[in-house]
């Protein structure tokens, strides 16, 4: 065991139990993806040329995603479907991301993120072109189906990008790269949201509003391409490491997936997963039916809810890279999610409950829409400490959100239904009940980061890089970061009850019509 001197780390440790204390081999600076010589040092055009089309990986299936919410009116008059059938077009391409993520993350980390992201695209691609041929003969069955297929590759390619991003910017300005992603979604928000309704009137017809959506797949899956042969490219001392790399120098000649890496994820991250269930799930249900509430609480036009929609998305153009700069410097990440918790509840509660003009809730919720998201991505790879491991990690919290999303939106769109004239109050009240219960859990990873992590979590991104690399030069894992089989079980066992739970609910709704 090293000795305890007046390193941070070390001080650290030694106030941990020693059944907290382990041993780790100190990995060279090749077998480390992540230590200063593998990313810090790359050369700066590099990163610029590889973040310059990662950014655009899942914009298509973004862009198509966000035109659903102004178009539920649309799709209740044109397919005749009900608000629970409308939870199931809407969550429909988070049914197999359930399962998928988890596969789809430890596939990242074995055979890499580039390839991943090309299959993804082709997924994508089809699946919108399926989902809009529906639209041709007002046919649910293909919508909803279309819409499944798209997700084999929707939430993996997120994966894949929150994975590349950690290879080529670790250590330097992580989040504030993460942040112009998330910035650069809710662009495409705000044309999708304000677009979706015009895009139905064109020529009287409305599968126009998935059928253009669907065109732009096609460039979606050249750009991944193009990304495949500029890291091919590169030198191979730049490009992202793969796990099926390592099993040769190891000599082992794996030819299938190695499912040993969820053992591997530490207790941090299993306590943090396992805890915040559904609370995801809130914000995607408040997001799908904000242009509806305004129509059915207000009276609002489609086409004016579905342009105030797309407003809650302008503020975070702007505000998400500067928080994403405001982390990378001064880190806070956990209090950022309990702010973020205690201005939703307030938004959900004004554009719900009150009559006040919906803009007013709309761009206070933009704010909250800027702090939302970014703290997660931004301490998902600070949890996980081995970005080995990443994409697995992500894998589980995707699937966690996506299972989430479905029970969620669908009974909510079941509430609504019971109320027997469309109103959203029952609606609101589990949305802003559910919601509260974040607010503290902020605070509470907070304390626990400063006991298991050395306040990694709280720290700016060069301060908590030098927590990790201190920790792996000194040979001590600090109990946050040490693998939990008894987490995995519990968290895992979870995530299948969500799973089956999901499955039966959007089976029910879905083959309902």
């Amino acid at each position: 065991m090293p000795t305890t001197e007046s390193t941070p780390i070390a001080s650290q440790a030694a106030d941990v139990d020693e059944k907290d204390r382990d041993v780790i081999p100190v990995l060279t600076q090749n077998e480390l993806d992540g230590t200063p010589a593998a990313t810090r040092y790359i050369p700066l055009r590099y990163r610029l040329i590889a973040f310059s089309m990662v950014i655009f990986f899942n914009t298509s299936s973004s862009f198509s995603e966000s035109t659903l919410s102004p178009l539920k009116s649309t799709f209740r008059e044109q397919l005749g479907v009900t608000n629970a059938q409308y939870g199931a077009i809407s969550s429909a391409s988070s049914l197999v991301n359930t399962i998928l993520p988890v596969i789809g993350g430890l596939g990242i980390d074995y055979w890499g993120a580039t390839y991943a992201a090309i299959i993804c695209s082709t997924f994508i691609m089809i699946g919108a072109i399926i989902s809009a041929a529906g639209s041709n003969t007002s046919h649910f069955g293909m919508v909803v189906g279309g819409r499944v297929l798209m997700g084999f590759g929707s939430m993996v390619i997120e994966s894949a990008q929150l994975k590349l991003y950690s290879h080529w910017f670790r250590g330097s300005n992580l989040a504030l790269v993460i942040g112009l992603d998330l910035a650069w979604s809710r662009v495409l928000s705000v044309i999708s949201r304000s677009t979706a309704v015009p895009m139905s009137m064109i020529n009287g017809w409305w599968g126009w509003a998935l059928w253009i959506p669907a065109f732009t797949t096609v460039a979606n899956l050249i750009i991944c391409v193009m990304y495949w042969y500029f890291e091919r490219r590169v030198p191979e001392k730049y490009r992202p490491p793969l796990g099926k790399d390592a099993a040769k120098k190891e000599g082992a000649l794996r030819k299938v997936i190695e499912f040993n890496n969820l053992p591997k994820l530490p207790r941090f991250f299993w306590l943090f997963v396992g805890i915040q269930i559904f609370q995801t799930s809130v914000v995607g249900v408040y997001s799908s039916n904000l242009a509806d509430i305004q129509t059915q609480t207000r009276g609002t036009s489609k086409l004016a809810a579905g342009y105030n929609s797309s407003l809650q998305s302008v503020a975070p153009i702007v505000l998400i890279p500067l928080v994403g700069a405001f982390i990378d410097r001064f880190g806070m990440r956990m209090f950022f999610i309990s702010w973020t918790a205690m201005m939703y509840v307030i938004v959900i509660g004004l554009i719900g409950l009150t009559k006040v003009h919906p803009l007013g809730p709309i761009i206070l919720g933009s704010f909250a829409l800027s702090t939302y998201a970014l703290p997660f991505s931004a301490s998902i790879p600070i949890m996980i400490g081995d970005p080995r491991l990443l994409g697995t990690a992500i894998g589980v919290w995707k699937a966690f959100g996506n299972g989430g999303i479905i029970v969620f939106d669908v009974a909510a769109g079941a509430i609504q239904d019971l109320s027997g004239n469309n109103s959203y109050n029952n609606v609101i009240y589990l949305l802003m009940v559910y919601k509260s219960l974040q607010i503290l859990y902020g605070f509470f990873f907070d304390w626990l980061d400063g006991r298991w992590l050395a306040h990694s979590l709280r720290k700016g991104e060069k301060e908590r890089t030098e927590i990790r690399d201190r920790s792996i030069a000194e040979g001590v894992v600090l109990p946050g970061w040490k693998p939990s089989k008894w987490g995995m079980y519990i968290v895992m066992g979870e995530l299948a009850g969500l799973t089956i739970t999901a499955w039966a609910v959007y089976i029910v709704y879905s083959l309902g019509k």
